[in-house]
């Protein structure tokens, strides 16, 4: 039986996966080879390990995989949705409510509120505020939309100042929101992690779902809703689930920036611009995406880990950079 290039490829990104898997729960601190680490999991032995691989290393390599792919996917709703490939999840605001609501937290609620959990309302309160400004206009448009967004992060960002600001008595909580600021995959439960895996699961079945309507909002508003496609509905639940989904990895991560961006667009230019693929490969390269840029954070200034949002940032932004200075033939959505 042939096998197609999409066969190939996703036989090539599911290894690269794998791999990447082992590599981030094998390396650290303390190295472990890889066959000791495929040992711990067919076996049930106690050793140090197996407490090592399954109870620190390995809760946040699956957090990994959930955050990189759930913002691969959200990147790749809100491109859609803006058809800009310049859209990322924290374009509309949602980065600078997190950041508002971790820094409430931290300043204003001790111990009252977790950090993540205020990060994440912060988060979804800012993308129903852009909505609800780009609304004002009669209907939401794209660059509505992105206007809106821009204005928000600013707002939001002003008022974070001031609240670090107010806080200047409070050093070791304005370190921790600055560590929140750059980004870093933290150690969640396994309940945690069970809940969130199961959200996402759900949230990406809606997306993929949803991409036949979204390869036909991409020819205009106007030619869409000629042919039938609830253009608002479409958007707004598009948008929704691009916001949750960003929530998601917000909790899990707090603000690790550029991949939301790199990741749909790479993989745009190397399947095309059918949804259904685009978000099926994004979350696959998203996932692969933040494994590396984790593996490096903790090993470049090694025994010293970076926080990831650092080395996202580093490969993100230079990619941003050329995105803004080259030009868009034959570029489709």
């Amino acid at each position: 039986m042939k096998r197609g290039p999409g066969y190939l490829l996703w036989t090539g990104l599911t290894l690269c996966l794998f791999a990447a898997f082992l590599f981030t729960i094998a390396i650290g601190p303390v190295n472990i080879p890889l066959w000791d680490v495929v040992h711990v999991f067919l076996s049930s032995s106690r050793s140090v390990d197996s407490t090592i691989v399954l109870s620190l290393r390995l809760p946040v390599a699956v957090a990994c995989v959930i955050v990189g792919a759930g913002l691969g996917v959200s990147g790749a709703l809100f491109q859609a949705v803006l058809r800009n490939p310049l859209a990322d999840p924290y374009i509309l605001g949602v980065s600078a409510g997190a950041a508002l609501g971790a820094a409430v937290a931290q300043a204003g609620m001790p111990g009252s509120v977790s950090v993540s959990a205020s990060a994440f309302v912060g988060a979804v309160c800012a993308m129903a505020i852009v909505y609800l400004l780009s609304r004002m206009s009669g209907r939401t448009t794209p660059l509505y939309l992105i206007l809106a967004g821009v204005a928000v992060s600013a707002l939001l960002g002003s008022v974070l100042s001031f609240v670090i600001l107010m806080s200047g008595s409070m050093q070791a909580k304005i370190y921790s929101i600055m560590l929140w600021l750059m980004g870093g995959v933290k150690e969640a439960g396994w309940g945690e992690l069970g809940f969130l895996g199961v959200t996402f699961l759900v949230l990406f079945g809606l997306a993929v779902l949803m991409s036949r309507y979204l390869d036909i909002l991409s020819l205009g508003d106007e030619k869409a809703s000629s042919l039938g496609v609830p253009v608002e509905r479409t958007r707004v639940l598009a948008m929704t689930i691009a916001a949750l989904l960003a929530g998601v990895a917000v909790y899990l991560s707090g603000l690790v920036g550029f991949v939301g961006l790199v990741v749909p667009h790479i993989t745009r230019l190397v399947i095309g611009p059918s949804h259904r693929r685009l978000i099926m490969v994004s979350a696959l390269v998203g996932a692969l995406f933040l494994l590396v840029s984790d593996l490096i954070a903790r090993t470049v200034l090694g025994p010293v880990e970076v926080p990831v949002g650092i080395i996202t940032s580093l490969i993100g932004a230079p990619f941003f950079l050329y995105l803004l200075l080259r030009t868009y033939r034959g570029y489709r959505f």
